[in-house]
């Protein structure tokens, strides 16, 4: 490539920009030291990282992610991302992971990537993708680093390795958006678990690994999926911590857990940026304790009817609508952040009581897969639901995330003991003494 090419590349690059996608939308107003909006992908090696290696591998794969090579600006009525002629750089890992990324807009990128002995781990702000983008890149970069560390992984498979297709960049929430439709029922507002909250930007991460097959077996024997199984038991032990705090079934509140649904399931798109909404399976426990089975079945019902194209569509128009509102698209900027933080809380956490995501089984390419041990998926927290679930499964092993930002572990104490005499057993690692 001759000079006078690689500056017109270079330029052209720098005039790239890209509208923030329905999803994201919401985040740069949020944003502050207890709702940082970020959350986290790591693979833990066999072997030490060597984070010269990483660094290389990083600038090299994050030129065929263009997308995520940006910066957030301020536009009269929208925020924006804007191409970052910057190269990001690796950094050792901290003890509290998800903090807040610097609030200082048009010099910092949205995502860190942070080593640790034999951990790589990948830090997102939710205002550039989800889950599945985040996994996507971070499985470019581990496979790039293994290749330049001299390990045989072989053919990548469908890891990216060269530049990716435009449609990597949609907004698909406005590609798949239909016309009016009738509106979801709105929610009421839910239980939230409380407690001493920690210093802001404080953490505390309680990880639960188990033998992958003992509990799919256990959803098998109660002809569920794995999903529906961890939920069940995430609203079970949350009924069991209202029911120790309120004892008058008229004063408790509902309890909703958010179960994010990949729409690239539903939907015929390749994106990597955002493209996911949530399904909420609810129990009323103003009309009496639930049995596990009771729950199981409502948890079940609901992720089977509210997870197909009809169902979800609805959400869909929903936020594309509103979005697309002209009364909205002319408010200006310095409006929209004085309000979003309302819509946040009224009209996203204050409906549900937590959060469980799942990523899945996570397949690697088989030289590759021989060099990791372990996978995790960590979700941050906010002020309203203090704790969240981050699953996933890689080779044989199961891991549980729970996040929280307070003093207080008894959810995810609650919800293992569940899993433990089921006959699961458990190995329990934390970033803290208990």
């Amino acid at each position: 490539m001759s000079k006078d090419t690689a500056r017109k590349n270079e330029h052209n690059e720098q005039h790239i920009w890209y509208r923030l996608d329905n999803a994201a939308l919401i985040y740069p107003s949020i944003q502050s030291d207890r709702i940082t909006t970020m959350f986290r992908i790591s693979m833990t090696l066999k072997e030490p990282v060597d984070p010269k290696i990483l660094q290389k591998s990083l600038e090299a794969v994050i030129v065929n992610f263009p997308f995520y090579r940006v910066r957030l600006k301020k536009g009269f009525f929208w925020y924006y991302l804007e191409h970052n002629p910057k190269l990001p750089c690796i950094e050792k890992d901290v003890r509290y992971p998800l903090g807040r990324l610097h609030p200082r807009l048009g010099t910092r990128f949205l995502f860190r990537v942070r080593y640790w002995q034999s951990r790589i781990a990948v830090e997102f702000c939710h205002v550039l993708t989800d889950g599945t983008g985040a996994l996507t890149f971070l499985k470019a970069l581990v496979h790039d680093y293994l290749k330049r560390s001299g390990k045989d992984v072989g053919d990548p498979g469908d890891i990216p390795a060269g530049p990716l297709p435009d449609e990597a960049a949609e907004d698909a929430y406005n590609r798949f958006y239909k016309s009016p439709l009738p509106l979801p029922d709105k929610g009421k507002k839910a239980f939230h678990i409380k407690g001493k909250l920690l210093r802001p930007g404080a953490i505390r991460i309680t990880t639960g690994v188990i033998p992958v097959q003992k509990i799919l077996g256990e959803a098998k024997k109660r002809n569920v999926s794995l999903t529906t199984l961890l939920v069940a038991v995430y609203i079970d032990a949350l009924q069991e911590l209202q029911d120790s705090r309120i004892v008058n079934n008229t004063k408790k509140r509902p309890i909703a857990v958010q179960v994010p649904v990949n729409m690239r399931s539903i939907y015929p798109s390749k994106t990597l940026r955002n493209f996911s909404l949530f399904v909420m399976p609810e129990i009323d426990p103003r009309l009496g304790k639930y049995s596990f089975d009771e729950i199981l079945q409502i948890v079940r019902e609901t992720l089977i009817t509210q997870t197909n194209e009809k169902a979800i569509s609805r959400h869909l128009s929903r936020n594309v609508g509103g979005q697309r509102n002209w009364f909205v698209r002319i408010i200006p900027l310095f409006l929209k952040k004085l309000l979003m933080p309302f819509l946040y809380s009224r009209l996203g956490e204050n409906l549900c009581s937590g959060t469980l995501s799942n990523l899945g089984l996570i397949k690697l390419p088989e030289g590759m897969a021989k060099e990791v041990d372990q996978i995790d998926f960590i979700l941050g927290t906010n002020p309203i639901n203090k704790t969240g679930c981050g699953v996933c499964s890689f080779g044989d092993k199961l891991v549980i995330n729970f996040a929280r930002n307070i003093q207080e572990p008894d959810l995810e104490r609650l919800f293992f003991t569940r899993l433990v005499k089921m006959g699961i057993h458990v190995k329990i690692d934390t970033n803290y003494s208990w």
